[in-house]
């Protein structure tokens, strides 16, 4: 892993929550999942979000990007907040 994050790398393909703007980068996926109340954000599809977002962030690998992005369109889709396509 790099010394250094970037958050600025893209998702693999722009993820649209039911309310609010598509996302379109690793820091606006994590933004997400930090602004969710406490009780949510803290259950385990969330917390597995958050740990690909930072592995994602750290290596900067295609895979680990497509891997973080999956799992957000998920974790929205589980809960109800994934907007259609």
């Amino acid at each position: 892993m790099s010394m250094e994050q970037s958050w600025d790398h893209k998702l693999a393909h722009a993820v649209a929550p039911v309310r609010g703007r598509p996302m379109r980068t690793l820091a606006e996926a994590g933004a997400f999942v930090l602004a969710l109340p406490k009780g949510v954000r803290y259950q385990d599809d969330w917390e597995r979000t958050a740990d690909l977002l930072l592995t994602a962030a750290d290596s900067g690998r295609d895979l680990d990007i497509e891997q973080a992005t999956f799992q957000l369109e998920r974790a929205l889709f589980f809960h109800g907040l994934l907007a259609g396509r």
